[in-house]
Formats: C-alpha cells, sequence, structure tokens
C-alpha cells in the first residue's frame, strides 16, 4: 500500500527532516501555495510523504540561489531537472558570476557540523588549517569563520588580530549573545555577524557577500554609483522585523546598510583642508556607495527568496 500521500506528519516532524523552521514552511504555504497539507481533526497541520520530498527539493534550489517564487510552481520531476541541471552547470548563474570562495574554518566542530554541506557548492572551497600551528604559514583564504559564544567589546580587536594574522579580506562570525552595541561595532567594520544555528548556505551566501564587496573594492571596476535602492522607512522595517523567516539576515544587511548610507553621506559632508583632502572623502565617499550597492543587491535579492514584503 503507497503511504506518500498519506497525511500524517506533523509540522514539527516536517520542520526537523527539512532543517526549515515552522514559519518558513508557513510563508510558503500562505504566499506560494507550495504545499497545501491537510488537517487533522483538532485543524493541525498535516504532511505527507511526497510533501516532504517536494519541500525537500525546493529547498536544494533555494539554498543554491534560486528564488522561492521561481519553483513554487513547478512539479517534482521539473524541479529534479533544474536541480540536474545545476549539477552539471548548464543553468547555474551563480556558479559562473564568482570565482572560489575560500573559507578557513577556526573552529572544528563548526567545520564538522556544516563543511560537508558547504562544500555541495561549486563556488566554496575549504582551506586547511596547520594542524600544530593555527596561525603559522597560513594558506591562502579570503574568508575565515569562527564561532563564538558570547559578543562584546573585546571581540572586535581580537577579530582583527586574527585577520591580519591569516590574511584574509573578511571574516564571519557565528555567535549565540552579544550586545547590540558589540554586534554594531563588529558590523560597521565589515565584519558578518550571524546568530544561533546556522546553515551551509547562509555561510555561503555571508562568503560570497564579503568576496564579492572585496573583489569590487580592489578594482574599483565601477566608478559610479546608483541612487539608494531602499528608503530608510524600508530598511528599519527590515532591520526591525521579527518572526517572519527562520534566520536573520535581513535585518543584518538592512543595519549594514543603514551604517553605510550614514557614513557616505558623513564622508560627503566631511569639512577639506586641502586638495589632497578632498580627494581622500571623495575616495571613502565612492567606497561607501559602492558598498551599500553590493548589500543593497544582496538585500534585494534576499527579499525576492524570502517572500519579504515591503
Amino acid at each position: 500500500m503507497d503511504f506518500s500521500n498519506k497525511y500524517q506528519y506533523t509540522i514539527g516532524v516536517v520542520a526537523r527532516r527539512t532543517q526549515m523552521h515552522p514559519e518558513t514552511l508557513r510563508v510558503w504555504e500562505r504566499r506560494y501555495k507550495l504545499i497545501v497539507p491537510g488537517r487533522s481533526d483538532t485543524g493541525r497541520r498535516l504532511y505527507s510523504e511526497s510533501d516532504i520530498s517536494k519541500l525537500l527539493l525546493v529547498k536544494q534550489l533555494t539554498d543554491l540561489g534560486h528564488s522561492i517564487s521561481s519553483v513554487a510552481d513547478l512539479s517534482d520531476d521539473e524541479l529534479k531537472a533544474r536541480l540536474s541541471a545545476e549539477a552539471t552547470g548548464v543553468s547555474s548563474e551563480i556558479h559562473r558570476q564568482h570565482d572560489k570562495c575560500r573559507v578557513i574554518f577556526l573552529d572544528e566542530s563548526l567545520r564538522m557540523r556544516i563543511g560537508r554541506d558547504l562544500l555541495l557548492f561549486d563556488d566554496i572551497d575549504i582551506v586547511n588549517q596547520p594542524q600544530n600551528s593555527p596561525f603559522a604559514q597560513q594558506p591562502d583564504a579570503d574568508v575565515f569563520v569562527v564561532e563564538l559564544a558570547t559578543i562584546n567589546e573585546r571581540s572586535l580587536p581580537q577579530i582583527q588580530k586574527k585577520i591580519l594574522e591569516i590574511g584574509c579580506a573578511a571574516a564571519i562570525v557565528v555567535f549565540n549573545f552579544g550586545t547590540r552595541n558589540a554586534i554594531a561595532q563588529l558590523e560597521r567594520s565589515g565584519i558578518i555577524c550571524l546568530k544561533g544555528s546556522v546553515s551551509a548556505a547562509e555561510i555561503r551566501r555571508a562568503c560570497l557577500s564579503v568576496q564579492k564587496l572585496a573583489s569590487r573594492a580592489a578594482s574599483h571596476v565601477a566608478d559610479t554609483v546608483a541612487p539608494r535602492r531602499f528608503d530608510a522607512e524600508q530598511l528599519a522595517r527590515v532591520a526591525t522585523m521579527n518572526g517572519t523567516i527562520a534566520c536573520e539576515c535581513p535585518n543584518h544587511l538592512a543595519e549594514l546598510i543603514i551604517n553605510l548610507a550614514a557614513f557616505e553621506q558623513y564622508s560627503s559632508e566631511c569639512a577639506n583642508r586641502n586638495d589632497k583632502d578632498a580627494q581622500l572623502h571623495a575616495q571613502l565617499n565612492q567606497s561607501a556607495g559602492k558598498a551599500r550597492m553590493i548589500l543593497e543587491e544582496s538585500l534585494q535579492r534576499l527579499i525576492e527568496i524570502e517572500g519579504i514584503a515591503l
């Protein structure tokens, strides 16, 4: 007897099996009609084995960068075909846009938890640390990832020191607790902070974000800076939104953009003692503007993927 379509699993069971937040499942149901679960006698959502299979397919594609709106209406066979195309590189636009980002983990436990899944992405390469000396003769890496139980006022100088020792362009901190001031201090310095239990896809997005930021800053590809994509009210709304999706990436990105926009305005209003000062402030203003544009692009993509309404 085929039980694949029998409604038998609660949303908690489905969340654990798919490693998705229950609220994300509800949002996908409400906004995109991706899965329409059955109901128990008491009105609780019940899912079938087929529902779980489809959710796993969709999750793999969204983790690879596809927006939920672009895959929600696809059949299981179409989802599998698109995943197959990703695996062979036929339609992987994300993979064509980036060179491999070289990532080094400072915590073996974090690496063991998500490193295997992270290597499923073609644009990520995990760099090993020397066994006997964590910071001597470090291999070339773009980003280092460190896990901290808490973030405090001493965290920034410690992480900046490690950035110099390792020779990375940027850092990502996974943490459990931290004061707002300490977190803001790190993020103003370009260090991405991710709170709580993170997935390989979240680490990848953060790595590619800082890699792209560093690459553009170094090459100065674009000389023009576009106007702000989001106004202050929209950014404030995203920065303070609570409980709509499983992670806080939108909050962090919005706060980073707010800070960059503020510095962009500040650098344009700085007093100049001479032409050298004027050139420096112009460069700082342009760099802040470019960084803002990159993060605005990332936030726009995240808004589309998560179905956030502004």
